[in-house]
């Protein structure tokens, strides 16, 4: 076959349908239940948008969506679009920096480059509102198809190893885990971004696409910024595994960085002192007039105080530990590699940004959980097989007979 034909064979839209969308073999086996798996995760996206978890950032996602660059006509919009929903008690008026923000237009304008460093998701609320639904409907619908896409995702992931009603089993039991459920109700880019990492790792370890797979996670720094660290980690890993060469980590890295500055630039960021108080010392009204003077006692006070929400409420010790049992378990190292980057991606995020809620790199919940199921599977399989390989061999041996030992007959005979 000539070169240009191979190479057209390899990028036509027949073969990425079957890289992408197609199912295994073996989730074809078990298809009968795969309707009402995703009849499930049906329902449960549309209890998500039903039953929302609205919290404060929904305003500063709101007020990026708005068409217009009058400080008055923003948070006008901004409000008219939260009073159905002003009930929410995470979004009440109730500290002295939300009051501010709340009747001051042009305080509630400088808050706004917190939120659109995240532009893709700032540019799907902004879409799906245009199609029709509420702002805060808008904002929260993105996070509940998000959190669909994953479920289907889990589905074509963990089908070439479970099939039938245990792949349903195991499925479900990790979208309802307490880390990942939640997600799919919070008007936040966290699930979109958790996401589209499960998809970049998904062709990683499974398809073995790893520059497809990093370019995937150059686009999740399109949706939340501090993506940049499980990227930045993947990539070396990658290439420390010679994986991807020089020129396409050096091409990656170059562009996740680039996208980085470039976000943060066109967004109009404060930096990161500004967010790092905005966040946990009580809120900047006026960040953008604000003359900041941080100290290293806050940032460890900040470390240390955070440390119980991260390791525990946060869930980050029992994964660490489920981690480890997934690598000892696992049959592969590419796996290993992968938890380890997500782990540690993790733990270089907090020190950067010590905050402890789970959503911050929340696909290392997702993919600790999958190589755990393939790892339990695999050591099942694996004790099977040596079960009836030793039983093979004992009825091999029951059916040739008693074994007679030659060399002990002539002394036998001797000795009688």
């Amino acid at each position: 076959m000539p070169v240009i034909a191979r190479l057209t064979c390899r990028c036509s839209p027949l073969l990425f349908w079957r890289l992408f969308v197609l199912p295994t073999e073996t989730t074809k086996r078990g298809s009968y239940v795969l309707v009402p798996y995703l009849a499930v995760f049906l329902l449960l996206s549309a209890w998500s948008f039903v039953q929302p978890q609205y919290t404060w950032d929904l305003l500063g996602y709101i007020g990026c969506s708005v068409d217009s660059t009058d400080p008055k006509v923003i948070h006008r919009a901004v409000f008219d679009a939260i009073r159905p929903v002003s009930s929410s008690p995470e979004i009440q008026v109730n500290i002295p920096y939300r009051v501010d923000v709340a009747t001051n237009p042009y305080h509630f304008a400088e808050q706004l480059p917190f939120y659109s460093i995240k532009p893709i998701y700032v540019a799907l609320v902004k879409v799906t509102h245009r199609a029709g639904l509420p702002f805060p409907k808008a904002a929260v619908a993105v996070s509940a198809a998000a959190n669909f896409a994953l479920a289907v995702l889990l589905w074509q992931w963990l089908g070439a190893y479970l099939s039938g009603w245990t792949l349903a089993a195991a499925c479900i039991l990790i979208m309802l885990s307490p880390t990942v459920l939640p997600l799919s109700r919070w008007a936040t880019p966290d699930a979109l971004a958790t996401v589209v990492a499960a998809l970049a790792l998904y062709l990683i370890l499974e398809r073995r696409l790893y520059f497809w797979g990093s370019s995937l996670l150059l686009i999740d720094v399109w949706v939340r910024t501090d993506a940049l660290v499980l990227a930045g980690i993947v990539f070396a890993t990658l290439l420390l595994l010679r994986k991807l060469d020089l020129v396409q980590f050096a091409s990656l890295s170059a562009l996740a960085l680039g996208s980085y500055f470039a976000i943060n630039h066109f967004s109009g960021s404060y930096g990161w002192a500004a967010l790092f108080y905005n966040s946990f010392l009580g809120g900047l009204p006026a960040p953008g007039e604000a003359v900041l003077h941080f100290s290293r006692s806050a940032y460890v006070h900040q470390i240390i105080r955070g440390s119980f929400l991260w390791l525990v409420y946060g869930s980050f010790a029992l994964y660490v530990l489920l981690g480890s049992l997934a690598i000892w378990l696992s049959r592969s190292a590419m796996y290993s590699y992968m938890i380890v980057a997500a782990l540690s991606s993790r733990v270089v995020s907090y020190i950067l940004y010590p905050n402890g809620d789970q959503r911050y790199t929340a696909v290392l919940y997702v993919l600790i959980l999958v190589s755990l199921v393939m790892g339990v599977r695999q050591t099942l399989a694996a004790k099977r097989e040596d079960t009836a390989t030793t039983n093979d061999a004992s009825k091999t041996v029951a059916a040739s007979g008693p074994v007679f030992d030659h060399d002990a007959t002539p002394s036998a005979a001797r000795a009688r």
